[in-house]
This record gives C-alpha cells, sequence and structure tokens, in this order.
C-alpha cells in the first residue's frame, strides 16, 4: 500500500480542507486491511498550505475514537518545523474488535474491571482530529482543532 498525502487548510471557525494530491477531498479515507496485516503500516502525510500561518502543535493529532487500539498501533509525529504530520497505523490485528455491548460496559464502568469476548469483524474505524495553533501566537495556550478526518480499515472485496 502506498502511503497517502494530503494537504491541510486549517480554518479558525469552519470545516478544515483535506486534499488529496489527486486534488479530491479526503475526509473518509478507507484502506484495504488486508494490505495492513503482513508487518506493513501506513504514513498518513498531512501538510499544512505553504502560505499557512499555522503550525501543527503538540503531537499534531488528537485520537477522540479508537476503540479498537488494542488491535492496531496509531503513532504520530510533528516535523519540518510544525508544517508536517505523520500519522502511523501499524501492527493491524484482525478479528479483534470489541462489539457495541462490550465498548459500552467498558464505557460506562471504568472503575470496575470488565471481561468480554472480542466480535470476528475487520473494520475498524479510527477518529482523530489534527492540532494546529497560529504561529504568530508563540505563547498562547489557544488550539484549534479540525473536524474529524475518518480512517476506516476494513475488509474491501475485490472489484
Amino acid at each position: 500500500m502506498n502511503d497517502l498525502s494530503f494537504r491541510v487548510i486549517p480554518n479558525e471557525n469552519d470545516s478544515w480542507e483535506f486534499i488529496s494530491k489527486s486534488g479530491s477531498n479526503a475526509e473518509d479515507i478507507k484502506i484495504n486491511y488486508k494490505e495492513l496485516t503482513t508487518g506493513r503500516s501506513l504514513n498518513l502525510y498531512y501538510e499544512l498550505a505553504n502560505e499557512s500561518e499555522w503550525t501543527f502543535s503538540e503531537n499534531g493529532s488528537y485520537f477522540s475514537d479508537a476503540k479498537d487500539n488494542f488491535s492496531y498501533q496509531l503513532n504520530s509525529l510533528v516535523a519540518n518545523e510544525g508544517k508536517s504530520l505523520i500519522i502511523t497505523i501499524s501492527s493491524i490485528l484482525p478479528h479483534q474488535a470489541l462489539s457495541q455491548e462490550l465498548n459500552k460496559l467498558l464505557a460506562e464502568n471504568p472503575k470496575k474491571v470488565v471481561s468480554g469476548q472480542l466480535d470476528q469483524r475487520t473494520n475498524y474505524e479510527i477518529n482523530f482530529r489534527l492540532i494546529t495553533k497560529k504561529s504568530t501566537d508563540v505563547n498562547s495556550l489557544m488550539r484549534y482543532f479540525s473536524q474529524d478526518p475518518r480512517v476506516i480499515i476494513e475488509d474491501m472485496e475485490p472489484d
């Protein structure tokens, strides 16, 4: 699988633009899990627009819902003086997803020990937001969080 690259145009009060190399909108990225299970990883490269007054902040991402993240690994790295973000998805283990019931039980009982059986499905949805700050606000604690550019890892049947 090829790594995927996107240009990001942040916006202070409205939806951000995520544009793929081909020029298409890239808010929902679908990946065939079979291409990631043999020790491969996928890198998502996010570059801020050249004329941008923004930089990626902290580790550049906030993983808001990676509920099956024991079945894959997520890493993010800010590079290029804050103008680039690399998100790596690796170590995919198919057929080890949380059921809706088990996910609900875990969320509702954070102080209890919980056991449950995993689902045999292969679809994982990774929800995250990109984090930026304005490069002109050097000492500011103001951060801007994108809408969710979802990554969906699924078993894609051949066309």
